[in-house]
C-alpha cells in the first residue's frame, strides 16, 4: 500500500498487529467492539506520530467509514466472525476509486501437530453437522466469494514462521476458559461432555496431557484485490 493510503483494520483488538502497521506510516483506522481492548491499544502508541483512529464499532453492522476512501482492509483472526454478506457489501462500499486490497492474516499450523489433532478430534466429537457448520476454511470461503464479485485473488504469503511447544492440556484449558466451542454456542453440559471425552482421547493418543510437542506454525497473509465498480 502506498504511503498515506487509508488502511482499515477490522477487529483491531489491543493492537498486537495494528501497532506494527501504524509504524509503517499507514493512515490507520481500527474498529473493534471492545472499548477496553482499544484502550490498551491506545496506551501502547506512545510517541508514534502516524495518524491513528480507533473506533468502537460492530463490524456486523454498517461500518462508520465513508464511501470510497479505503486502500486496504485487514483482519487477523476476526473476519470469520462476521456475516460474509455484510463483510463483502461493506468492503465494496468503502474501497477507493482505484480499488483496494482485502488481506486476511491467520496462523497456519502443522496438520500433524498437537493443536491440529486436538481440534480435529474436538470437531468430530461435536458431531459431523456441527463440524460442517464451523465453515471449514473461512478465509478461503471469503476469497472465493470476492472472486465471484470480480476480485483477483493473490497467492498466500508466509510473513513469519516459528517453532512452538504445545501440550494437549494447553488446548483443553483454552477451550474450557472460552464460551462455546469452535465458534459455536453449545450448552454447557454438552461442552463439558465433549471436553471430557476429548481429554480421555488425548490420554490414549499422547499418553500424557502435559507432554509438550514441538511443531512449526506460520503467519500467512492471503486475500484479493477488489476493483471499484
Amino acid at each position: 500500500m502506498e504511503p498515506g493510503g487509508l488502511l482499515l483494520d477490522i477487529g483491531a483488538g489491543t493492537g498486537e498487529i495494528g501497532s506494527e502497521i501504524v509504524r509503517l506510516g499507514a493512515r490507520y483506522v481500527g474498529l473493534d467492539l471492545s472499548l477496553p481492548m482499544l484502550r490498551v491499544f491506545q496506551r501502547g502508541q506512545g510517541s508514534i506520530s502516524s495518524p491513528v483512529s480507533l473506533v468502537v464499532a460492530d463490524a456486523n453492522a454498517p461500518w462508520p467509514i465513508a464511501d470510497r476512501c479505503v486502500k486496504a482492509i485487514f483482519g487477523s483472526r476476526s473476519l470469520h466472525l462476521l456475516s460474509l454478506e455484510r463483510l463483502i457489501e461493506e468492503a465494496f462500499r468503502v474501497l477507493g476509486s482505484d480499488g483496494a486490497m482485502l488481506v486476511v492474516g491467520r496462523v497456519r499450523r502443522d496438520s500433524q501437530g498437537v493443536k491440529a489433532k486436538m481440534r480435529r478430534e474436538m470437531l468430530r466429537l461435536l458431531g459431523a453437522s456441527r463440524a460442517a457448520s464451523s465453515g471449514g476454511d473461512p478465509s478461503r470461503q471469503l476469497i472465493e466469494a470476492l472472486v465471484q464479485r470480480g476480485a483477483a485473488a493473490f497467492a498466500p504469503l508466509v510473513a513469519a514462521r516459528w517453532t512452538t511447544a504445545h501440550s494437549p492440556a494447553d488446548s483443553l484449558t483454552s477451550w474450557r476458559s472460552k464460551p462455546g466451542l469452535a465458534g459455536a454456542t453449545v450448552p454447557e453440559p454438552f461442552k463439558a461432555e465433549v471436553l471430557s471425552k476429548l481429554e480421555q482421547w488425548a490420554v490414549d493418543q499422547f499418553k500424557s496431557l502435559d507432554s509438550r510437542f514441538q511443531s512449526t506454525e506460520e503467519y500467512v497473509l492471503e486475500g484479493a484485490r477488489l476493483s471499484a465498480p
